[in-house]
C-alpha cells in the first residue's frame, strides 16, 4: 500500500510499523503529497515522529501551493508536530509561493492560538508579508482574532525591547568605542547576536556590525576582547570579513587579517558560496580586492555557481580588476 494512503486510512500503529518497510518515505501520491505532508496536516504526531526519524524530507513542498509540512502542522494546530518539525530543521519562516504565507500566518488564519504561541516561541518572525501584503498581525486584526493579535503584538513589543537591550551591538554599529568598553567591562557578551526581527541587523554579532560599518577601532577592540572572527552574520550567513569586503572597507580587512583575529579567509557565504574576495569583486571595491589578495585570498575560488572572483570581475566589466587578478597589471 502507498504510504500516503496508509496515513489517511490506517491507524497510527499500523502506519508506524509500515514506515520501515518502505524504501522511499518521501514517495508521493497522485496529488503529489508525501506522507509527512499528510501526517502533519492531520496532526498525526506519532506518524510525524516516525517519518522524521526515518529521514523524511521536512523541506518537501506540495506541488499545488508550495506549502511545507510545517505549514500543514500550523494549519492543523498541532503544537507537538510543530515542535518535531522545527527540531528536525524545517524552515521556520518559509513562505509558500502562491499565498506567500509563513507557517505563523497559517496558524493565525486558522485560529490556532496555541500553535501561534509555539511558533512565536521558536522565533517565527512577524515582519514578513503575504501575497496580499499582510503581516501575521494584520491577518489576525482582519479576522478579528483578538487573542491571537494580542500574542503577536506582545512578540513585536518584546522584539523591540530586545533590540534596545543589545547595547554592545548598538555601540559597535555606531563606532562608539568608549560605550563598547563600558559594556564589555559590565559583562556584555562579546559575540551576542541581534534578535531576528525583520531588520538589516538581524542575527549580526557586534564584530559583524562594526565590520559592516567600517569602524576599524571598534573591530580592533572587539577582536582583542575575544570576538569570534569566524562567526556568521545576518541572513546571508557571511563572516565579518565578508561584511568588510562587500561594503568596501580595506582598513577593516587589514585589521581582521593582520594575525590578531581568528578568521577564515576562504570562508564561503551560506547563501551563494562566495568568499570575501568574491564580495569585494562583486561590488567593485578595488582597494578591498587588493587587501584580500595581499592577505592570501584565492582569485580562483569557486562559489555555488562555479564563478570565481576572476571570472566575476570580467562578468561585471571590471577589466582593471580582472587584469590585476590575472597578474598582468594593477588595479587603478
Amino acid at each position: 500500500m502507498n504510504l500516503v494512503r496508509a496515513v489517511t486510512e490506517e491507524c497510527s500503529t499500523v502506519v508506524v510499523a509500515r514506515i520501515g518497510e518502505h524504501d522511499d518515505v518521501d514517495e508521493r501520491d497522485s496529488r503529489g503529497l508525501t506522507a509527512l505532508l499528510v501526517a502533519a496536516g492531520r496532526g498525526r504526531v506519532d506518524i510525524v515522529q516516525a517519518l522524521v526519524t526515518a529521514g523524511a524530507d521536512v523541506h518537501a513542498v506540495d506541488p499545488a501551493m508550495g506549502a511545507t509540512a510545517l505549514h500543514k502542522a500550523a494549519q492543523s494546530g498541532s503544537t507537538e508536530a510543530i515542535d518535531l518539525l522545527v527540531a528536525a530543521g524545517a524552515f521556520l519562516d518559509q513562505q509558500s509561493p502562491v499565498l506567500g504565507h509563513t507557517p505563523l500566518m497559517d496558524a493565525v488564519s486558522y485560529g490556532h492560538d496555541d500553535a501561534v504561541a509555539v511558533l512565536l516561541g521558536h522565533g517565527a518572525r512577524t515582519s514578513p508579508r503575504n501575497g496580499f501584503g499582510q503581516t501575521a498581525l494584520e491577518i489576525a486584526q482582519a479576522d478579528r482574532s483578538t487573542d491571537i493579535a494580542t500574542l503577536v503584538e506582545a512578540r513585536i513589543l518584546d522584539d523591540a525591547a530586545r533590540v534596545v537591550g543589545h547595547r554592545l551591538a548598538a555601540a559597535a554599529k555606531t563606532g562608539d568605542v568608549q560605550e563598547a568598553e563600558r559594556q564589555l567591562a559590565a559583562g556584555a557578551v562579546v559575540d551576542e547576536r541581534m534578535p531576528t526581527t525583520g531588520t538589516p541587523d538581524d542575527d549580526y554579532t557586534p564584530l559583524g556590525l562594526a565590520a559592516r560599518e567600517g569602524h576599524v577601532a571598534m573591530v580592533r577592540l572587539l577582536v582583542r576582547a575575544g570576538a569570534d572572527g569566524r562567526a556568521r552574520n545576518g541572513l546571508m550567513g557571511g563572516t565579518a570579513l565578508h561584511e568588510a569586503a562587500y561594503w568596501g572597507h580595506p582598513a577593516v580587512i587589514h585589521e581582521l587579517t593582520n594575525g590578531t583575529a581568528d578568521v577564515e579567509i576562504e570562508a564561503r557565504g551560506a547563501y551563494n558560496g562566495y568568499t570575501a574576495l568574491h564580495d569585494a569583486v562583486w561590488r567593485g571595491h578595488r582597494d578591498a580586492v587588493r587587501a584580500l589578495v595581499a592577505a592570501g585570498a584565492d582569485p580562483g575560488a569557486e562559489g555555488h555557481s562555479g564563478m570565481t572572483p576572476s571570472a566575476l570581475s570580467a562578468t561585471h566589466g571590471y577589466s582593471d580588476i580582472a587584469t590585476w587578478l590575472a597578474g598582468e597589471g594593477s588595479v587603478r
